[in-house]
Formats: C-alpha cells, structure tokens, sequence
C-alpha cells in the first residue's frame, strides 16, 4: 500500500471529476496544521447549518420511478448473477437480500458471486454467469474496466450487464446491453465534509481512509474536496491510500499517518467495511479519547457504534434496501429493452444526537425505515403489475 501526499487544495479541488478520472495514478492529497475548536465561524456558516440540519432528516418518500415496465415477465424462471467486489462490505449482504426478495417477486432467482476485491475473482465470476447462461449479471461498487473482457464476453452472449454503485466506465457508455445505476458515494463525501466543518468550526484536519480499488473512490472524495475548498479555507485533509485487497495493512498505515501528523482531530473511513481495521489504526496510536471517527457507507453495526458512542462521532449512509430494489427495477427493463430511469438513492447524515431514538436492528435496516417510508416495495410491486 502506498500514501502518497500532497497539499489537498492544489490537487483535487483543482481540477473536474472527469480529469481525476483521466489522470488517476495513485497520488492523493494531504495537508498539515493545528486542529482547533475555535468559536471563529466558517464565512457561510449559517447556510452550512441549514445544510446539515436538512442532511439529518428523512425523505419524506422514496423517488420510485413511474414509467412503466413493458415486459414484467422479462425475468420469470430467470437467474441474474450479483457480483458485489467483496462480501467484506454489510452493504453488499442488504443489497442482495432486497434485490433476492424484489427479483422473486418477478419470478427470478439470485446466484451471487463474491468478486474479492480483485479483477481476477471478478472475472471469474462473469464466466461463470456466462457458461450457465445467466439472465443478466449486476455488479455492485465494481468499476466495468476491472474485468472489461468478461463483461464485454458476457454482452457478446446476449447476456445485459447492469453496473451499480459505480461511475460510467471510459469507453463504455450504456447501450442496449449495459446499464448503470450510479452510485451516492460523492454525495455521501460531500455530506461527510460538510458535517467536519460545522462540527470543527471551520478548522478541521482531517485524516480520510480512502480506497484506490479503481477509480471512482478518487472520484467520490474529490465531491467532499470540493466542499472543504469552497467552504473551510481553515480545513486540511490527509489521505491514505487502501485497498479492499489489503485489510491488513489499514490499521498499521492509519497509525503511521496519525503519528505523521499529531494535530489530526478526525478520521474518516470512506466505505464501513474499512471502519474496524481504521479504528484499531487510531487505537494503536493511544488517541482514541482525542480523535473523531467519521464513515461513509454506513449500515447497522456503524450506526450501533454510534449510539454507543464508541470512536464514532457521525456517519453517513444510503438505503441499501432501496439500492436492491433500484437494482431489481433496473435489470428488469434492461432484459425487457426498455430505457432504464435516473435513479437516486437517499442518503442520510447521523450523529450521536440523531441516532439516539432510532431502533437500530436488522429489521429496521431491512425495512429502510432510516431513510424515509417504508412503502416503497409495494410502490415497485405495483410498478410492475404485480398488485
């Protein structure tokens, strides 16, 4: 694993998302200086609140599309491939068990394959779903040109691949056989970001674990770059380069650049499979009691974390039923031809506050109960005709 830094405002808050995209090579950026709790105030620090207080709040409703299916028979006695990059991740399990249940509904069945973080098993597992003449693979958080031959191999066999969680590949735009459902991460950044600088004041220095499993993640954390830049000139952020790959370096790299930078008063885990090995990093530099622990992506156990306010200070999460459902919707127009909807999935911003009155279990996380009404499977039945 390498960290490579340099002072943030210089790299990507300099430049667009499609040349991180072009001239992503690994380096990340990094900046130094004290932390302070000031009562000095960031110069849009009344809108920022504004911003924040709305982030803290469910949807009022699910955005389920209205267009109609042509075809909701497309997928019956069907099997689709979910090809999730690691089953490391919680969010991967919920996903699957939504986009199972939506997918029975329709008549089909779910074989997933764990992609393990490598384009190896990825590629693999595409095979696989092409040797058994699988209905459709979807991917979830896996970059298309990490195993672009398998899926183009796939397309080739008349089998549509759906690519969610994920940015538009370069020179791989969506067609008749490949559909994406793009992911919320850069809004979960820039929603992580906005949080630190009202929770800081305005001098937030930032430790951020984030991933360099292809080129999104660079992507992603450059949506909350761009927010410390336009909104905490005070704000300094580090990054560490991880990989799904290696779990087991995280703890031993997040300690290093900890001990690197002493005045670090935040540590942000990007995604929550990274939450654990992050926070055993903090704890070997014996400054749990000093350091606020921030993640993206989160499910149950972060939130539980939370509440117990134990290392984490806020987290940010999507409907990861929703993502199944989405998932389900959007595999079912892609074999039945249909032109696939913009999708938006609900994020939400949770605090130790905010999380203190919510019933976090399995069920509620299941339901999607955190994020807005819980309709929103009945709204897709009948979508789809099935009620």
């Amino acid at each position: 694993m390498k960290s490579t830094l340099r002072p943030a405002r210089a790299t990507l808050g300099a430049v667009s998302a499609l040349a991180i995209l072009a001239a992503l090579t690994g380096c990340t950026p990094d900046s130094g200086g004290a932390e302070s709790q000031s009562t000095d105030s960031a110069p849009t620090e009344s809108a920022l609140s504004a911003e924040v207080a709305a982030l803290m709040q469910p949807q009022d409703e699910y955005p389920v599309p209205t267009e109609p299916v042509s075809d909701p028979t497309a997928l019956q006695g069907k099997t689709v491939y979910y090809i999730p990059i690691t089953s490391q991740a919680p969010k991967f399990a919920i996903v699957e068990h939504a986009m199972t249940e939506a997918l029975e509904a329709l008549g089909a069945n779910v074989k997933m394959c764990d992609g393990k973080g490598t384009p190896t098993e990825i590629g693999a597992c595409a095979l696989q779903a092409t040797e058994s003449g699988a209905a459709a693979i979807v991917t979830d958080a896996i970059y298309y040109n990490m195993a672009a031959n398998a899926f183009d191999a796939a397309q080739a066999a008349g089998i549509p691949v759906l690519n969610t969680n994920q940015i538009e590949a370069e020179g791989h735009p969506a067609s008749d056989t490949l559909g994406y459902v793009i992911a919320s991460d850069g809004r979960i950044q820039a929603a992580i970001a906005k949080w630190v600088i009202e929770d800081s004041a305005g001098e937030g220095q930032v430790l951020i674990n984030s991933s360099v499993d292809g080129p999104a993640p660079a992507i992603f954390l450059a949506e909350g770059q761009r927010v410390y830049d336009a909104e905490c000139p005070g704000c300094t952020q580090t990054v560490n380069e991880i990989t799904s790959s290696n779990f087991s370096q995280i703890p031993s790299s997040t300690s290093a650049e900890l001990l690197r930078n002493p005045n670090i008063g935040y540590v942000v885990s990007q995604f929550d499979q990274y939450l654990m090995v992050t926070q055993q990093g903090v704890e070997q530099t014996g400054r749990m009691d000093e350091i606020r622990g921030v993640t993206g992506s989160a499910q149950l156990n972060a939130l539980q974390q939370l509440q117990a306010e134990s290392f984490l200070y806020a987290a940010v999460g999507d409907s990861s039923p929703f993502n199944g459902w989405i998932n389900a919707d959007a595999v079912l127009r892609l074999v039945a031809g249909d032109e696939l909807p913009e999708y938006t999935v609900p994020i939400r911003l949770f605090t130790r506050d905010s999380v203190a009155d919510l019933e976090l279990t399995e069920a509620a996380q299941a339901s999607g109960e955190w994020y807005g009404p819980t309709d929103f499977p009945d709204r897709f039945r009948a979508l789809w005709g099935l009620s």
